[in-house]
């Protein structure tokens, strides 16, 4: 557990300020599930799934004593086979599908995109999301094949010291658009889920989440990442362009980060379901504030105007409602800064032995938090109220 805030506490956020519902709302899509399995239906094999790129074990299969022959893998509707998702299986046969065949190399491994697919829940997956309705009946599915270039056979799912693991890498969707940012538009957020078996010496990584075509006019990808999990590996190896959403790999040390295309055609986007699905993600199913009339547009958004103020223009407009100083220790999140119900600052904010502050968040109802980290290892957390229009 430890390991994994640590990770989310070493993450690029966006230079930009984001409320602090939303950080606060993306944040916990990342964890929420981190200790969850989903219940295991009596007619399959004992398995788990994980969720949001946090649980230890997908999928139990077995490894075979060999690499499949060269350029051999099963197809998507095979793989769904062994994963005994018969559901699954008929909808990478059915029209809808996209036979993909896409293969990359990085390091000691061979990646192919092999196919994917669109339609309704059909692994079982829930979302918290859907409250007590149906689940969306538009989910999309991708499966990628992962083998050793030399021709070593993939290590079996049970083996601890298995080079590629849930622990250790990570598939997602990304939207290379200027108006999808990596931290906002990936699998964290977009309710995926992911199953991994090995068979014959490949791994096989199906991932789902909610509708990708609906947002096929923004250049859909999947990233790749082996070596990294969590959200470090996308916001870490992967660089996007502000102003054009173009997408880069950027691979860590010790990583490799591949990216393919997702073929989907553009005139499947639907930008009503898109919307639909942005609420949903990042503002918990509440509409996005919609532009102003003309009349209203030279009136200042409040939060536009709370994002811009200094620490000393909050203590000089605002009432303080609380302040307290925390030392630096060690607890759930790793090492860092506790305070309040559940409050934690992670080390990396500030520079030790440098007396800094800074505004760490702000609500739409004109609450800030102020963060002043001492020269001392101190750090003084004051929660100010601001007049909210």
């Amino acid at each position: 557990m430890k390991k994994i805030y640590n990770e989310i506490a070493k993450m690029d956020f966006p230079a930009r300020k984001i409320a602090k519902e939303q950080q606060a709302r993306i944040l916990e899509r990342a964890m929420e599930r981190i200790d969850g399995q989903c219940a295991i239906p009596a007619r399959r094999r004992p398995r788990f799934r994980w969720k949001f790129a946090a649980a230890a074990v997908a999928l139990c299969g077995l490894c075979a004593g060999g690499v499949a022959a060269a350029g051999y893998f099963l197809s998507p509707a095979q793989v769904a086979d062994q994963m005994e998702q018969t559901e699954l299986s008929t909808l990478f046969a059915g029209p809808d599908a996209v036979e993909v065949q896409q293969t990359q190399q990085g390091g000691n491994y061979t990646v192919t995109l092999l196919g994917l697919t669109s339609g309704g829940n059909v692994t079982g997956y829930w979302s918290s999301d859907w409250g007590a309705g149906a689940p969306p009946a538009d989910r999309s599915y991708a499966v990628v094949a992962v083998a050793h270039t030399d021709g070593t056979p993939m290590a079996a799912l049970d083996d601890e010291k298995s080079e590629v693991s849930l622990d250790n890498s990570m598939v997602s969707p990304l939207l290379a658009a200027p108006d999808c940012p990596i931290f906002e538009y990936n699998i964290f957020t977009m309710n995926g889920a992911r199953y991994d078996i090995v068979e014959d010496g490949v791994r096989y990584i199906l991932v789902e989440t909610d509708s990708v075509e609906a947002f096929a006019d923004k250049d859909p990808q999947l990233a790749v990442v082996l070596g990294q999990s969590g959200l470090p590996a996308l916001t870490g190896n992967y660089e996007q362009d502000p102003a054009t959403g173009a997408i880069t790999p950027r691979a860590e040390e010790g990583c490799v980060s591949l990216l393919f295309d997702l073929p989907i055609d553009p005139s499947r986007a639907d930008p009503e379901r898109a919307q639909e699905l942005r609420d949903q993600w990042l503002n918990g199913g509440e509409t996005a504030p919609q532009e102003a009339p003309p009349e209203q547009q030279g009136a200042e958004d409040p939060l536009s105007v709370l994002s811009g103020m200094t620490p000393a223009q909050v203590r000089a407009e605002g009432v303080l409602q609380s302040s307290g100083t925390v030392s630096i220790s060690d607890g759930i999140y790793g090492e860092g800064w506790y305070y309040g119900e559940g409050g934690f600052v992670a080390p990396i904010l500030f520079e030790e032995g440098v007396e800094q502050e800074q505004v760490a968040s702000y609500t739409s109802e004109g609450e800030v938090e102020l963060l002043t980290h001492h020269a001392d290892g101190t750090l003084t957390v004051e929660v100010w109220q601001l007049p909210a229009e």
